[in-house]
C-alpha cells in the first residue's frame, strides 16, 4: 500500500505541465516601464481605480479606466525640496499633481518606483507611483 502511494505520487508529479511548474517558480519583481521614461518628463499610475498621467513638453494627459482622457497645458513642475507640484485647469476640470521623492511600491505588481504620486482631479484624490522621465523641462 505504501509503495503504491509513493508510485502514485511520483507519477502525478511527472505528469504536471510545464506551466504548473513555472507558476511555482519565484520571479524577480517586475521592471518599471523604462520606455515610458524615455518619452516623457513625468509619469505616474495608480490602481483601483486604474489611472495614469503623462507629462511631456506639450501637455499633461490624465487617463482613468473607462473615462475620456483629459488634457491640460504643460507648465514646468514647481520645485520645493523633495516635492514637485503641478496645477492646471482645462474646460472641464482642475488637476493638481504632487510628486514626492520617496520610494513607492506598486501594490499590484510589486515594482518599485522612486516617486510617490498624489493626484487630485476634480474632487477625486488618487495615489500611485511614478518617476521622472529623461526629457528635460
Amino acid at each position: 500500500m505504501r509503495r503504491g502511494l509513493i508510485l502514485l505520487t511520483l507519477f502525478l508529479a511527472a505528469c504536471q505541465s510545464p506551466d504548473a511548474i513555472k507558476e511555482r517558480t519565484p520571479e524577480s519583481a517586475p521592471e518599471r516601464n523604462l520606455l515610458m521614461a524615455n518619452v516623457v518628463i513625468w509619469w505616474a499610475h495608480g490602481n483601483e481605480p486604474f489611472w495614469k498621467f503623462t507629462a511631456d513638453s506639450g501637455k499633461v494627459r490624465f487617463e482613468s479606466l473607462g473615462e475620456t482622457a483629459e488634457y491640460f497645458p504643460y507648465s514646468e513642475f514647481g520645485n520645493e525640496d523633495s516635492t514637485r507640484t503641478y496645477k492646471a485647469r482645462n474646460e472641464h476640470t482642475t488637476i493638481e499633481i504632487r510628486m514626492l521623492q520617496q520610494v513607492c511600491i506598486d501594490n499590484m505588481s510589486g515594482a518599485q518606483y522612486p516617486w510617490t504620486a498624489e493626484v487630485t482631479i476634480g474632487k477625486r484624490k488618487l495615489q500611485g507611483c511614478g518617476e521622472r522621465g529623461r526629457l528635460m523641462e
